[in-house]
């Protein structure tokens, strides 16, 4: 069985998507998941199957390993920076297209 990781599962919407290790992404549904809820990070094994349409997606999916309680995997932000950098930056970018002219 191929496996892959999840890269984002709404639990309620009840579908997600899987990266398998070749890099393609197919589409899960809760309904292909054998025992339980997937998570984002959570590694698994799956069949993949293709529609008519010739779309890609994972069946008979288990997991092999969960991801910790505390794993940002998937959809991660990063602080926006203070007021007093962007003002920094400013100032650094406005010096430099005085010394460009």
């Amino acid at each position: 069985m191929p496996t892959g990781r999840v890269k984002v599962f709404n639990s309620d919407r009840k579908f997600g998507f899987i990266t398998a290790e070749d890099g393609n992404e197919l589409y899960v549904t809760a309904d292909a998941v054998d025992g339980g809820v997937l998570h984002s990070g959570d590694e698994v094994e799956y069949e993949p199957v293709e529609t008519d349409k010739g779309r890609n997606h994972a069946a008979s999916v288990t997991v092999t390993k969960k991801a910790p309680a505390d794993n940002p995997v998937g959809r991660t932000m990063a602080n926006p920076p203070s007021w007093d950098i962007l003002e920094e930056r400013e100032r650094q970018r406005r010096q430099n297209r005085r010394r460009r002219r």
